[in-house]
């Protein structure tokens, strides 16, 4: 009777231990970046806007000129507030499609890596067919608000032209 007991006890100890350990693989996120998070995000007519943590550089589209490149590091709040936005909208589980059928002239597109540790995840999109999916339009207007608040961005000139 008391080595079943025992079995029993620790019978529900090591499953209780390995529903936890699931739960948290599945579902939670933690809430601060890893040490190695970083991501490459590009957006615009053909993308070519590019921030990339991971050289430290952003690159913008000059239209009818050579892209401008220039040093651009995110301070580690920002990189844990785009990592928190990430994790907060799932990103990685949206639906990309648009949520209306119409075209759009000229059209963005966009892309965004994310990568820490062995995890290694692509999403590209774009608002040719109308509005692009409310989670994806937050994470790309969290972003780019980022850039753009930046002093490195604000010395840049406009491009010579855009696109029609």
């Amino acid at each position: 009777m008391k080595n079943k007991l025992i079995i029993i006890a620790v019978t529900v100890i090591a499953l209780a231990a390995a529903g936890f350990l699931i739960f948290r693989q599945i579902n939670l996120q933690p809430q601060n970046p890893p040490a190695d998070f970083n991501f490459v995000f590009r957006y615009g007519v053909g993308a070519k806007n590019e921030l990339n943590t991971v050289n430290q550089t952003f690159t913008k589209d000059m239209v009818m000129d050579p892209p401008l490149t220039i040093e651009l590091k995110l301070t580690d709040s920002e990189l844990a507030a785009v990592y928190k936005k990430m994790n907060d909208l799932k990103v990685f589980g949206v639906n990309k499609e648009s949520e209306e059928n119409v075209m759009v002239t000229p059209c963005s597109s966009y892309y965004f890596k994310a990568q820490f540790g062995s995890f290694r995840k692509e999403l590209s999109w774009d608002d040719c067919q109308g509005k692009v999916n409310d989670k994806l339009q937050q994470l790309t207007n969290f972003i780019i608000k980022i850039i753009e608040s930046k002093e490195e961005y604000k010395k840049l000139p406009a491009p010579k032209g855009g696109y029609i």
